[in-house]
């Protein structure tokens, strides 16, 4: 059996039965991935003849019941239900089989019938689900669709989730969602085997739940006067679109998503944020911060907030009064506190707060932490009082906390579960301290990141995460610590909002990257493979094409990149995530069609190229024309040393799996590629004066010898980032790397725009000298006036600049 899995896995196709004279081969397109898929010969037809036969009893009848309404809509055939017939009529069953685990199903079709096997009512749902996708996509729409192929391949599945919490967060607090909107983003998580959804309701930018105990919260806390317009760091003063916005759910509102969550088994699990994130609150009730006397405002804007809940008696009691709401109307185990980017400024300056500090004997640390290795400070502590003392009062009512990882910070609550963020580290470390971890690692699971090029993408909250990289995590490795492996229970993508200001924006930000973490939810790692899930993944845009998702068609791109081969040579490399699609491409700017040269392998390149690429099937374009100028030169692919080192940011350089900055061979200055001002992406960042440093020295070593008479170089204006171009330059060669001789200069005068980021190209002309080395010296571009050019972060009034640099090039 696991043979034929095997070939399956790599195949993804199997040959039909002669007999059934099928003009395509059984195709088994389901997604997540079944753990046990054994392929069959034949089909089974549907037809107005089918029998539906339930012997399960319960809720597993309404379950039958929404799959004949299903076809019947879509298919227009009617299944009739009726006692067990004979052994001739073409039947689906669904039969109740003690012993299979919680959320597991067998599945058996064959030409003659379908046998459904589960022992509750989400094995039978997650069974169904598993049909729906071995149908046509048409059974997913609202129309009838008579021209289909309605009949399901023959096979047999036996199938569980790997983990038993598989979720996708949802957040309305930045951008309000409206209410058909969540429907339809738990039909998409039903569809892919998930099982819970995180609502994300309140947050400093807007208050989304109804609380009758604290109207206030939605008479003044669901609302904002305006919104930021841009990226956060682009422009500097930052610029607000002046439109009011805000909304919030009603109680039944809330109370008819749970029910509709449940009937999909899907769990809802409402978060409340504290202490931090608490401004809209706060904006409704001043007297619940460590400030009374200030007037508070819904944050028009994104980032972290200094106001935060006061830990005093007036604050836990209202905390509890809303709590004690949402408990009525959630029922879910868990109820999330947040507990995330707190700052501590006030309650350093609070008197309340200093003196619970010692009346409590909390003291700063000493040592390291055993949990997390730190040593953390007595405010950090009062946080850990703080969601303690919440957490006893949840407790008390028969639920649970979860809490984002800094929950960890000033010790832990008995009985919390941590929800891993900042990366693997807070949920290893909870795991191996025996309590339950979530894994949705920013860089991995984070869907509010870029997935496509920033230049043709809308704006993001920034950095980068594509398909490939989220569906290459693993939440579990196999050599992990049996602690670890015991505690970490689950999965989940966050759909953070500051740049999703409608369903499309939403949809394009979820899918299909939540898919890919569904896949990474259900599957065992041993079965993912990146090539079966493409392949799969064909059709189930076919799927959300008919549902009306508009996920991100990337899937259907080419993206270009440049990589450094073994010989040391520079290569242009191009990828279409479509495993059947050709990839054609021109190099002189014109558009290629279907005749054009067929990528086959990466490919160098002399001089500078306008490289245009489009992927075909049949001739037919599948998505969006792709296009990028490559720039080949004396030092391109080759390495480089720079003084300072670079610093956060290393250029837009890709690992195995898309791993942004993975990739040590390709550098950023060096790698063909100039760039850009959609986004700070494939900048190479570097911090001057400091410790009186004010320039850049970037050095390389060409292949052999050569004539310099020209060098090229990009340096970015950002003010709001602190970034300033290069205000002068010059170049200096050798022939042994110890004796340099100057061979051009300049300065430059730049006309800095009004608003955002400019590029600046500079071409520093050079008299002609044969050399080995060059040496590329860039001047600061000065300071900035802290607080009036850019957010002031320090008490100082002038800060130095920062440095951007892409790409450097050698003529």
């Amino acid at each position: 059996m696991k043979s034929m899995f095997k070939m399956w896995l790599l195949a993804g196709l199997v040959p039909a039965c002669m007999a059934c004279q099928s003009p395509q081969p059984n195709a088994y397109n389901i997604v997540p991935m079944p753990n046990q898929l054994t392929p069959a010969e034949g089909r089974f037809v549907l037809s107005g003849k089918v029998a539906l036969v339930e012997a399960a009893g319960g809720e597993a009848q309404v379950i039958l019941d929404s799959l004949k309404t299903r076809i019947a809509l879509t298919s227009g055939f009617k299944l009739q239900p009726t006692a067990p017939v004979d052994e001739a009529t073409p039947s689906i069953r669904f039969e109740k089989q003690e012993g299979l685990p919680q959320e597991g199903y067998k599945l058996s079709v064959t030409p003659e019938r379908i046998i459904v096997q589960a022992s509750t009512p989400n094995g039978f749902f997650y069974a169904v689900q598993t049909l729906y996708q071995l149908l046509p996509p048409a059974v997913y729409g609202q129309a009838l669709t008579k021209k289909a192929d309605w009949s399901i391949p023959a096979c047999e599945i036996t199938d569980q989730p790997r983990f038993a919490y598989r979720g996708m967060h949802l957040d309305p607090c930045r951008h309000f969602v409206p209410i058909e909107y969540t429907y339809h983003y738990i039909d998409m998580l039903a569809m892919h085997k998930m099982n819970t959804l995180h609502w994300h309701l309140t947050d400093d930018q807007g208050w989304r739940i109804e609380i009758k105990r604290y109207p206030k919260l939605q008479e003044i806390g669901s609302k904002r006067k305006e919104t930021l317009v841009d990226y956060y760091y682009t422009n500097w003063p930052q610029v607000f679109d002046g439109i009011p916005h805000g909304g919030y759910y009603t109680q039944e509102q809330i109370k008819q998503v749970v029910a509709y969550a449940a009937s999909k088994y899907i769990t809802v699990i409402p978060e409340i944020e504290m202490p931090g994130h608490a401004v809209a609150a706060l904006a409704s009730y001043p007297e619940l911060s460590c400030d009374p006397s200030r007037h508070y405002e819904v944050e028009t804007k994104w980032g972290i907030f200094p106001e935060i809940f006061c830990p005093k008696e007036e604050t836990f009691h209202f905390l509890e009064g809303v709590l004690e709401e949402v408990m009525q109307l959630f029922p879910s185990r868990y109820i999330h506190i947040g507990g995330d980017e707190a700052p501590k400024t006030a309650w350093k300056k609070c008197a309340h707060c200093q003196a619970l500090i010692r009346r409590l004997g909390l003291k700063d640390d000493t040592t390291p932490n055993k949990v997390d290795g730190r040593k953390h400070t007595k405010e950090e502590k009062l946080q850990s009082y703080f969601i303690t003392r919440m957490e006893r009062f949840l407790n008390s009512k028969g639920r649970n906390i979860i809490g984002w990882d800094e929950i960890l910070e000033g010790g832990l609550a008995p009985n919390a579960t941590v929800m891993s963020w900042r990366g693997v580290q807070g949920g290893l470390n909870a795991a191996k301290a025996g309590h339950d971890a979530i894994m949705t690692p920013s860089q991995y699971a984070y869907l509010d990141f870029y997935q496509e090029d920033p230049r043709i993408a809308p704006t993001t909250i920034g950095s980068y995460t594509t398909l490939k990289k989220t569906y290459s995590y693993n939440p579990v490795p196999d050599d992990a610590d049996p602690l670890v492996k015991a505690h970490i229970i689950g999965v989940q993508g966050n759909n953070w909002s500051e740049y999703m200001d409608s369903e499309a924006r939403r949809d394009y930000q979820a899918f299909p990257r939540g898919i890919a973490l569904a896949e990474t939810g259900w599957t065992l790692n041993r079965n993912k493979e990146w090539n079966s899930f493409t392949r799969r993944m064909v059709e189930d845009f076919e799927r959300m094409d008919v549902m009306g998702t508009k996920a991100c068609r990337n899937f259907f791109d080419v993206n270009i990149n440049t990589r450094v081969g073994s010989d040391h040579l520079l290569r242009a490399e191009l990828e279409c995530y479509d495993p059947e699609a050709e990839i054609r491409y021109t190099t002189d700017g014109t558009t290629p069609t279907s005749r054009s040269t067929l990528y086959a392998e990466p490919f160098t390149w002399e001089g500078s190229i306008q490289l245009q690429a489009a992927a075909f099937k049949a001739g037919k374009q599948l998505g969006r024309l792709t296009e990028r100028t490559l720039y080949a030169n004396l030092i391109s692919g080759r390495k480089y040393t720079t003084q300072p080192p670079c610093g956060w940011m290393n250029g837009d350089i890709f690992g195995d799996n898309d791993v942004l900055g993975a990739d040590t061979v390709t550098l950023g200055l060096t790698n063909g590629k100039r760039g850009y001002t959609a986004f700070i992406t494939p900048w190479v960042a570097f911090k001057l004066n400091d410790r009186n440093r004010n320039e850049l020295v970037f050095t390389a070593e060409l292949a052999q010898p050569a004539t310099v008479s020209r060098v090229v170089f990009g340096t970015l204006y950002n003010n709001a980032f602190r970034v300033l171009p290069a205000s002068a330059a010059r170049v200096e060669v050798s022939t042994d790397g110890a004796r340099f001789t100057e061979i051009g200069s300049a300065t430059y005068q730049r006309q800095y725009p009004e608003r955002g980021r400019r590029m600046y190209t500079d071409t520093l002309q050079c008299t002609p000298t044969e050399a080995r080395f060059v040496k590329l010296v860039l001047q600061s571009g000065g300071t900035l006036r802290n607080g009036i050019d850019c957010r002031k972060d320090s008490p100082a009034d002038v800060i130095p600049s920062d440095m951007y640099v892409d790409e450097v090039e050698v003529y």
